[in-house]
């Protein structure tokens, strides 16, 4: 163990220096600091502006975070309340008598489909009919007619 000191000055010795040297050693280490504490400030201030831009950001964040969360929450309750059950039938039944609609549609266009058909072939028959009496008058015409000269 070391015994104390009973006088620091023999640590603290310093060299004998001239007052001018005192002041100017002062003024370099106030210079010095003065310096620092501006560095250290603007790195402050640059810290404090990232901060306050991942602040804004966070805060962003939670908001559209919170927008979804009740968008949500107010579909889950429609959910849990059954509402969303008794639109979707509904609309199952709307969508069950909208195909009835177009099954008796589509009959429709079946049977017109056939009679239409049916109709078609008729005239074409008749068309056959008419272009076979045509030729026939004609020809009993010229019979005539040849038998007449």
């Amino acid at each position: 163990m070391l015994a104390p000191l009973k006088d620091r000055s023999q640590i603290e010795r310093e060299p004998a220096i001239t007052p001018d040297e005192r002041i100017a050693r002062l003024e370099a280490a106030n210079a010095a600091l003065t310096s620092a504490l501006r560095q250290s400030r603007q790195a402050q201030k640059r810290s404090a502006t990232l901060a306050a831009g991942k602040i804004v950001a966070q805060a962003n964040e939670i908001s559209r975070l919170e927008t979804m969360h009740r968008a949500t929450r107010q579909r889950l309750e429609a959910l849990e309340s059954g509402q969303a059950i008794v639109e979707l039938g509904r609309r199952l039944m709307a969508l069950n008598e909208a195909n009835e609609q177009l099954i008796h549609a589509a009959q429709r266009v079946w049977t017109l489909d056939r009679t239409l058909c049916a109709a078609h072939e008729e005239c074409a028959r008749l068309a056959r009919e008419r272009d076979l009496a045509i030729n026939r008058l004609n020809s009993d015409a010229r019979s005539n007619l040849k038998h007449c000269n």
